[in-house]
């Protein structure tokens, strides 16, 4: 089973780096996507990149996040990261800048992990110690 990165505040934050830039004349042809609600989030719906690249898929909504399958890896994203258009819906980045955001979360998660496996167990009663028998 795929295990969902769960640390999207982290992917928010590699993401809030990231900016598009487009040329004028594509901004003048296309009206601009509008933010996509949690209305707008349907399971198995295709979402798209900035440049029109299918990039995942959508397996469900979750609170203010929204839960993508890319294939390789289900992460939940911040609604706010996802717009639409004529077309439907599509992420504010490209795939280049997804993928670099998506590599990040998982090595926090990782770190996290690796991190809590280091520290002993607070409740862990200790072990008690066999005593030599005195004769």
């Amino acid at each position: 089973m795929v295990g969902i990165i769960k640390h999207a505040s982290a992917l928010a934050f590699a993401l809030s780096f990231s900016a598009i830039a487009m040329p004028a004349s594509l901004l003048a042809q296309a009206p601009a996507p509008a933010a996509a609600t949690a209305a707008d989030i349907k399971a198995g719906e295709s979402v798209r990149d900035s440049k029109g690249v299918q990039v995942a898929t959508i397996v469900e909504p979750q609170g203010s996040n929204v839960v993508l399958d890319t294939g390789q890896t289900k992460i939940a994203v911040p609604l706010n990261l996802l717009a639409k258009d004529s077309q439907g819906l599509m992420l504010t980045i490209t795939a280049d800048q997804f993928n670099a955001a998506i590599a990040k979360a998982h090595a926090r998660a990782e770190a996290a992990k690796a991190q809590q496996a280091q520290q002993p167990d607070q409740g862990a009663q200790p072990q008690a110690q066999a005593q030599p028998a005195k004769h």
